[in-house]
């Protein structure tokens, strides 16, 4: 049986715009292994949530997988190419092997339906109990499990009636009601305050380690990476800058986009007036870039970045990053 659950293999989406094709996601990499967190972290706009969107086939009407492959590997052995199936068979397999929290829960919730008849409804669709009844036992259940107080009122309740927090551990017990073998995460601390954040970010842990269940955490924010992740991804304007075990990252960043991502965060009892920032603008997606995607923003000096974009490289161990300065010859630089 392969370690490895779901593959991306130089995966690219575009947007089609005045008959031409403007890729957003570039020539991604990403292996999730079986009952492993995995981070997705960069800025908004860097081509994340079109990443996860394009595993379960919900791109925007403008939006395509215009070259790649997604690749499932069952436990027999079978991998099968999610970019080749049927709509109506990538339905299915989205509902019961890979389950996703959607950013915003007040808007993915339907607010004219009672929170219990909207996790039932996943159940009944796949036909994965004999009738609303058993599927209501198993919502119930599940709701408690998810930490949700007084399930069976909870069951009957709105919405608009629960706090933000008890919405996002809602829209995790209709990601994980089918028992998938990968949970998708976008942004799921999205709006909530930091000891909701933590309490759900210890939800998803729980959830993955007692189901084996893999993960995908799509996030800006480089503390939950550290909290949550055992590796992690780093993407800018759609491609993949760097990518080792959180540990390693953390100890040693590589990338000048990295290092500046970690340097931006505040720091408790670091005197300082100002945030650190990372200087310049993401460029506009519309332009293809020659070089490096980063080089505009760069805080190293390597000319040759402007015109040639460089490989993925093994600067250590484990340890992959697409930058000149990692490459052999070069020490890495830090600042």
């Amino acid at each position: 049986m392969s370690d490895i659950l779901l593959e991306l293999k130089n995966l690219t989406v575009s947007i089609r715009r005045d008959k031409e094709d403007i890729p957003i996601v570039k020539g991604v990499d990403i292996a999730i292994p079986r009952g492993k967190i995995v981070g997705l972290v960069g800025e908004s706009g860097c081509g994340k949530s079109m990443t996860a969107k394009s595993v379960m086939g919900i791109l925007p009407g403008a939006a395509r997988v215009s070259f790649g492959s997604i690749l499932w590997h069952d436990p027999d052995g079978t991998v099968t190419d999610l970019t080749g199936l049927k709509e109506k068979e990538l339905r299915k397999m989205c509902g019961t092997k890979i389950g996703m929290v959607f950013q915003e829960p007040m808007t993915s919730l339907n607010p004219m339906m009672r929170i219990g008849d909207q996790v039932a409804e996943v159940l009944l669709i796949h036909k994965l109990v004999k009738n609303r009844s058993e599927a209501r036992d198993k919502v119930i259940q599940l709701l408690n499990e998810v930490g949700i107080p007084e399930p069976e009122l909870r069951y009957r309740s709105y919405p608009h009636e629960l706090s933000g927090g008890m919405r996002q551990r809602v829209m995790i017990a209709m990601a994980v009601i089918c028992e998938p073998k990968l949970l998708i995460a976008d942004e799921p601390t999205t709006a909530l305050d930091v000891t909701i954040e933590a309490q759900i970010l210890k939800l998803i842990r729980q959830m993955c380690e007692a189901r084996n269940m893999s993960a995908i955490v799509i996030t800006h924010n480089m503390g939950v990476v550290s909290r949550l992740c055992d590796s992690v991804y780093v993407m800018y304007m759609g491609r993949i800058m760097e990518r080792a075990s959180v540990r390693d990252l953390f100890s040693n960043p590589i990338h000048p986009y990295t290092r500046g991502l970690l340097s931006s965060i505040p720091r408790i009892g670091e005197n300082s007036e100002y945030l650190k920032t990372i200087p310049g603008n993401i460029p506009e997606s519309e332009k293809e870039t020659v070089g490096c995607e980063f080089c505009l923003r760069c805080s190293e000096d390597e000319r040759r970045c402007f015109f040639e974009r460089p490989e993925e490289t093994e600067a250590e161990e484990g340890h992959f990053v697409s930058c000149f300065t990692a490459g052999p010859g070069n020490e890495v630089h830090h600042e």
